[in-house]
């Protein structure tokens, strides 16, 4: 079910309280619930799930978090204390059916690995809270806002997979879903909604993180955006100095890179190559890249390396459209994409038409990525070279 009123402004939607008390009388029903984030997992993903996790915690349902991080102290969550399960350990994952596969931050198996998709369709409810387009893991019972609306009171008011695809953040959906409960909720699920919220807006370049100051600046967009800027003013106020000190460090790791990492961000600028029509940036990271490999392949550094690095392209090159890094990551050859006046939406059907090769995407209108499953260097090679011909065609 997809609802839309394109002509009204209004964003990271009010949730209806009969919707919320429907998710809310479903979970207390529960006696385990499995908490699921995205592959490659980020701290708006990681973030969410620990809300989630909190709450549960507080209503008496036992959870879990699956995610894919095999070190997950690198997500610089708050707190540790609950169950963490990584996604390929399949043992681990199936010793708990759950109640209820509750998923945050995405709505496709195209981001999740064939072990956590198994496990979720074994589930009797398939739950989440999403800000994404896609939304195949729910099959029915869902409703997914494709622009924003006007009255989210009159609404589908039992809906057990939600996403709004018009908020900043899966934590904004998170935010509503808390505020529509009129709870008053503590100042540690405060922290872990902001530190989401911040994460991806920062990624979206909505706010300024400056590690060095200790500082978070939200830009002018997003003040622009009525909703998601109450959200951030509602919850910056909770949340102390040295909370936001500590996030900025976090969240700005470019202005606290090892010599090596230094190293490796320079050579990108290096090693930009252009399609023909000059509207696409792109660096290749071969399969067998030892400088890659020595960093540790792709975690929460070297991603914001590769994050910062195409939104730079983006601004020094006026005439790129598209900026794309490929690099090993997880035992597959992936994708990462950020655009500027060009919807990816094209791109994704495009190549789905285009490219016979086991091609999985997921992500946002504006930035995303995909992977290829095959490390073979002759294939990744071709790969590389037809994703870059569909952008050369559509742009």
């Amino acid at each position: 079910m997809n609802l839309s009123n394109s002509s009204i402004e209004f964003t990271a939607n009010r949730m209806s309280k009969a919707q919320a008390q429907f998710v809310d009388r479903e979970l207390r029903k529960a006696k385990n619930v499995d908490i699921i984030c995205h592959d490659t997992t980020d701290k708006d993903a990681a973030n969410s799930a620990l809300a989630m996790w909190e709450y549960l915690n507080n209503i008496g349902v036992h959870s879990r978090i699956i995610i894919s991080q095999k070190n997950p102290k690198l997500l610089n969550l708050r707190t540790y204390n609950f169950n963490i399960v990584q996604s390929n350990d399949k043992d681990e994952i199936e010793k708990v059916k759950p109640d209820i596969a509750f998923c945050v931050d995405f709505g496709s198996e195209k981001r999740i690995s064939p072990i956590v998709y198994e496990h979720i369709l074994k589930a009797p409810k398939i739950m989440g809270f999403d800000h994404h387009k896609d939304l195949d893991i729910a099959k029915d019972g869902y409703i997914q806002f494709q622009e924003p609306i006007e009255n989210s009171q009159n609404i589908l008011s039992s809906a057990p997979f939600y996403s709004d695809k018009s908020a900043k953040s899966a934590t904004s959906v998170i935010y509503r879903y808390f505020e529509a409960l009129d709870k008053k909720f503590s100042k540690d699920i405060a922290y872990d909604l902001f530190f989401g919220f911040i994460s991806d807006c920062n990624k979206k370049g909505l706010v300024v993180c400056d590690g060095n100051k200790g500082t978070i600046i939200a830009c002018d967009e997003l003040k622009k955006d009525k909703n998601a800027y109450e959200i951030y003013q509602n919850l910056r106020k909770m949340l102390t100095d040295e909370d936001i000190s500590f996030m900025a460090k976090k969240i700005d790791i470019m202005a606290d890179l090892t010599d090596e990492e230094k190293s490796f961000s320079d050579s990108l600028y290096k090693k930009i190559n252009f399609s023909k029509n000059g509207k696409v940036a792109y660096v290749a990271i071969a399969v067998d890249d030892e400088e890659w490999k020595s960093l540790g392949e792709d975690n929460i550094r070297t991603s914001a390396i590769l994050n910062n690095f195409r939104r730079n392209v983006l601004k020094l090159y006026p005439d790129v459209k598209v900026a794309l890094v490929f690099y090993k990551a997880e035992g597959a050859y992936r994708i990462s994409i950020h655009s500027k006046d060009f919807n990816l939406d094209e791109f994704y059907d495009y190549a789905k038409d285009n490219i016979d090769l086991d091609f999985s995407l997921g992500g946002h209108s504006d930035r995303g990525g995909g992977k290829l499953s095959s490390l073979d260097i002759d294939t990744c090679n071709g790969w590389i070279e037809k994703i870059v011909d569909c952008f050369n065609d559509l742009t």
